[in-house]
């Protein structure tokens, strides 16, 4: 996907007029001026909101917003607008409490019982969100209860701000402010309804079969899918899909993983390549041909562009080569002369998957694969440890800035290889990364 100033301002512009939305239609018009921090405190809470409700948009998988993002960097951002949006929230009273202790009162049950329910209630969601999130494999939660957790628990912190907005009235007296407030919390919903109900529904239309299961190095296997009464699916190489398995798409199961198989193979029948050493992945290789599986997609613009002028570095880190092998095979089946770098690390020989396709196709392209081992047998005369900025250095291209770069694999290889790269003095809009750290 390209770079470029214009578009960054116009998104930084957008997130900044969506975050602070409802702060601005709070102050408008007449208000009776309170204490300093008192206004700073409800202001922070209002733009907590804000950030809250464009989290729906952010994650809600619509191709405008990844488009803009890609999905990389669009969880790193909402990862963290997420902490941003509860620290605000709870910083509100806070602040209403430490300038003015009356606002305790909002607390106490005697006073009015449901509203002090509610507000203990979308505090201990809010300490539950942050915590779920921050440390969900030390609770042992799966992806798939995190999931529903985390969404449950954002729409309930939602509903109730909003019914505490318009309950106090203090900002929104006017009927059109309420109208708004009751239409920003509308649209939320309709966003889960959207993602939850009615896109299942659609992918229950198009249903698919899994044709083969193919057993691959490194623990990981391929399953092929073949459409069910439709005509399938196109997708560029690089790109994902969210896979669900079973009778149904209206399930808590739905992960994604990058397209294994060449593109111009598509729409017919598709590949995903998935290693077992995730919730859902751990599974892959029990799963028999015949099982019914829905998709929703093709997601993703980690996909290199059409010139094939344009030479690609692919920097991979075990099954992080799924969306390589994808591209490779496209570019050999277009018979593409590109010029291609593959540098592919795995902890032993073993463990690297596709190695003997990888030897074929370095037969059709223009491809030199450098396979790099943490744990290389003795007769090892290749690259050896873990990537970093000196074996970059040694395997960059002669003119490296005619290239693009592509890293996928495990996030700590990844972190490394980014800032490697920028050192040695590759432009941050010529590197693209793919994390699917959620699995």
């Amino acid at each position: 996907m390209k770079y470029s100033l214009a578009r960054a301002i116009f998104w930084v512009v957008s997130f900044l007029v969506l975050a602070t939305a409802p702060m601005l239609v709070a102050y408008l018009g007449p208000i009776a001026p309170r204490t300093f921090w008192v206004e700073v405190g409800v202001g922070v809470g209002f733009v907590g909101l804000g950030i809250m409700l464009f989290q729906f948009l952010l994650t809600g998988r619509y191709a405008g917003v990844a488009t803009a993002f890609g999905l990389d960097s669009m969880l790193q951002f909402h990862r963290q607008m997420g902490l941003a949006a509860v620290g605000f929230i709870l910083l509100h009273p806070v602040l209403l409490f430490l300038s003015d202790p009356t606002y305790l009162e909002y607390l106490d049950p005697r006073v009015q019982l449901p509203r002090a329910l509610a507000l203990a209630g979308v505090t201990g969601a809010l300490i539950l969100l942050l915590a779920t999130s921050l440390w969900r494999r030390s609770f042992r939660l799966s992806y798939e209860w995190w999931r529903a957790i985390h969404g449950l628990l954002a729409t309930f912190v939602v509903f109730v701000g909003i019914v505490h907005i318009l309950q106090v009235g203090y900002y929104v007296s006017d009927v059109w402010k309420q109208a708004t407030f009751i239409a920003l919390g509308a649209g939320a919903v309709a966003l889960v309804v959207n993602t939850r109900i009615l896109r299942p529904w659609r992918m229950r239309q198009r249903p698919w079969r899994v044709d083969a299961v193919h057993e691959e190095g490194g623990d990981a296997s391929t399953l092929v899918l073949v459409p069910e009464g439709h005509p399938g699916m196109h997708f560029r190489p690089g790109q994902f899909a969210w896979l669900t398995l079973g009778d149904t798409p209206f399930t808590l199961q739905q992960h994604p993983f990058s397209f294994s198989s060449s593109a111009d193979a598509a729409p017919g029948r598709l590949a995903f390549t998935i290693k077992g050493d995730g919730d859902f992945s751990s599974g892959a290789r029990a799963i028999r041909p015949g099982t019914s599986a829905f998709l929703e997609g093709p997601y993703g613009y980690f996909v290199p562009k059409e010139d094939p002028g344009m030479g690609c570095v692919m920097i991979a880190g075990g099954v992080g080569a799924t969306p390589f092998r994808s591209m490779l095979r496209t570019f050999a089946d277009r018979g593409d002369p590109r010029e291609l770098h593959l540098i592919l690390a795995n902890e032993s020989q073993d463990q690297v998957i596709f190695r003997e396709e990888l030897e074929d196709l370095k037969a059709r392209l223009h491809l030199a694969v450098v396979h790099v081992l943490e744990d290389p047998p003795k007769e090892w005369e290749g690259e050896t440890g873990l990537i970093d900025r000196d074996l970059l250095a040694r395997h960059l291209p002669q003119n490296p800035l005619e290239f693009e770069y592509f890293i996928c694999g495990p996030e700590p290889m990844m972190d490394i290889a980014e800032s490697a790269l920028r050192g040695l003095g590759i432009p941050q809009k010529r590197i693209l990364s793919e994390r699917f750290n959620m699995v």
